[in-house]
């Protein structure tokens, strides 16, 4: 085989390693938080929730980072918040609320929708309750529950 060749092979086989040792899941999860505006209509009046919750299943510690992508509506893109360090611990689980959302919006924030990205070098439990109720002093008028599937960057 030719020198050239190998070197180009050599070349090849460096970028695949050098990509997949620094491959990480990635979970986009959809959230709708506060009391929409009467103007213009986004979602049904009410009151909306969303709780993510991350549960690192391994034994090790595993550092991760977040953000918020806020969608907004006319089909432009909204703010995007800087990455926030976390870590969890074997067996561990925290939650990103609404109030961690719009403290990574900034302002004074009472409705937003849009996205937490989470950014992991490995697999986590990523699951979202939503919850929504006809006024913030109302009661629970439905509830879901979601598995956020992960991407392989």
């Amino acid at each position: 085989m030719p020198s050239c060749t190998k070197l180009l092979l050599s070349a090849v086989f460096a970028t695949l390693f050098a990509s997949a040792a620094y491959s990480q899941d990635e979970y986009a999860v959809k959230f709708v938080c506060g009391t929409p505006p009467k103007t213009p209509v986004m979602v049904a009046p009410g009151f909306y929730v969303t709780a993510v919750n991350v549960h690192n299943p391994s034994a090790s510690t595993v550092k991760f980072k977040n953000k918020v992508a806020v969608a907004l509506p006319n089909e432009k893109g909204g703010p995007i918040s800087k990455l926030i360090d976390a870590s969890l611990d074997g067996d561990q689980a925290l939650e990103i609320d609404c109030g961690d959302i719009f403290a990574l919006i900034g302002g004074k924030v009472t409705f937003a929708k849009g996205f937490v990205v989470i950014q992991s070098p490995s697999e986590l439990d990523v699951i979202t309750v939503y919850t929504a109720a006809a006024s913030a002093t109302g009661t629970v008028a439905t509830m879901a529950l979601e598995r956020a599937p992960v991407r392989k960057n």
